[in-house]
């Protein structure tokens, strides 16, 4: 069940509530993804509206595997939903499929074969990118399956558009064209874990 105070950014108060943290190669990936579509003069505009932390994990290059803190990632990403994504919140997935795409090159190169081998390490993945929470693959086939993610406290944006998106830039790395991901349970919307169906053929 909703909770009475879910936020449509946000989601479930409850669940972000529990927290997480996010590695510097996410964030990075995020920044360069921002100045490729963007511009430089965009980054510094955008970077002067972000609290100082904000600002410091869009300008300046983080170590690839320190652990940072969950909250300026979400602020940029509301920054971009209020400015140049005009509130649409679909511009979300959009936003993953370009993260994925600027960082998933070189794991993709690491993990080559198959899209459904891909698919099978994206739980692998995942724990590269955020510290708490457990995403898993089942029922994988060559051209399909779904992932499960448990816990984690990641926002309902992250949930309902970042990871789609993200799920869709991975499989257009391994060659896949005819891609369709669902978001079909969120625990934001009172399920017991988030789930998405994917397909790739």
């Amino acid at each position: 069940m909703q909770a009475p105070d879910f936020a449509p950014f946000l989601g479930d108060p409850r669940i972000v509530a529990e927290g997480n943290y996010v590695k510097g190669t996410l964030l990075s990936a995020r920044a360069q993804a921002i100045r490729q579509n963007y511009g430089d003069r965009f980054v510094a505009d955008l970077g002067r509206q972000l609290s100082p932390q904000a600002a410091r994990y869009l300008l300046v290059p983080q170590l690839p595997s320190s652990w940072n803190e969950l909250g300026p990632m979400t602020e940029i990403d509301l920054a971009l939903l209020n400015g140049v994504f005009g509130g649409k919140l679909e511009k979300m997935r959009h936003f993953g499929a370009d993260v994925a795409r600027h960082d998933l090159t070189t794991v993709y190169k690491t993990m080559s074969g198959s899209p459904s081998l891909l698919f099978k390490r994206i739980g692998l993945v995942f724990k590269t990118y955020f510290k708490f929470g457990d995403m898993s693959t089942a029922n994988v086939s060559e051209v399909s399956g779904t992932v499960t993610l448990s816990g984690g406290g990641i926002p309902y944006y992250v949930c309902s558009q970042g990871i789609l998106g993200w799920l869709e830039g991975g499989l257009q790395l391994s060659g896949s064209r005819r891609i369709a991901v669902d978001h079909t349970a969120c625990r934001h919307h009172g399920a017991p874990r988030c789930v998405w169906s994917v397909s790739w053929g």
